[in-house]
């Protein structure tokens, strides 16, 4: 199942929604990243 999810990539700042895929791990559809919800930039 993929969500999306309106948080900030660590990598580029995108701020807008990106794919949740699996418990804790995000993927920015912008540059490519797939990051933790520990590296999450606060807003």
């Amino acid at each position: 199942m993929t969500l999306l999810v309106d948080i900030a990539c660590p990598d580029c700042g995108w701020k807008r929604s990106v794919r949740k895929r699996g418990l804790g791990r995000y993927y920015c559809s912008n540059c490519g990243c797939e990051f933790t919800q520990f590296e999450v930039v606060p807003e």
